[in-house]
């Protein structure tokens, strides 16, 4: 069984990745940012489709959390498939300013390349 790591994985495409991975057999973790139920929700769609799915909070504009982070994917990966690694990672997490760049601010444009959301 193989098993992919999403960031952003519960919206948008995201979720359609997530979606696709799951259709194809493969388990999936999938993160998410402050929307526990839209990541519940791929959980369960991604469940009915007979594949094993976790959600797990992650703030990738926040590098101090990585460590927690690291540490959760090892207990979800042991709790749940009883395996110590996973098979592939898909960076996906981002935001979006809906503005002009003309209109974008110097603080937005350092958000949208540095991930550190508002």
């Amino acid at each position: 069984m193989k098993i992919a790591i999403i960031t952003g994985g519960s919206r948008g495409l995201g979720k359609n990745m997530a979606m696709a991975i799951a259709a194809k057999g493969q388990d999936v973790i999938l993160t998410y940012h402050n929307k526990k139920a839209e990541a519940d929700e791929v959980v369960a769609l991604i469940e009915q489709h007979g594949q094993k799915a976790v959600a797990l909070q992650l703030d990738t504009s926040d590098i101090k959390s990585f460590a927690a982070f690291g540490e959760a994917v090892k207990e979800t990966l042991k709790h749940t498939w009883n395996r110590n690694d996973f098979d592939f990672l898909i960076n996906n997490a981002g935001f979006g300013i809906h503005a002009p760049l003309t209109e974008t601010t110097e603080e937005q444009f350092d958000q949208l390349v540095t991930l550190r959301t508002p």
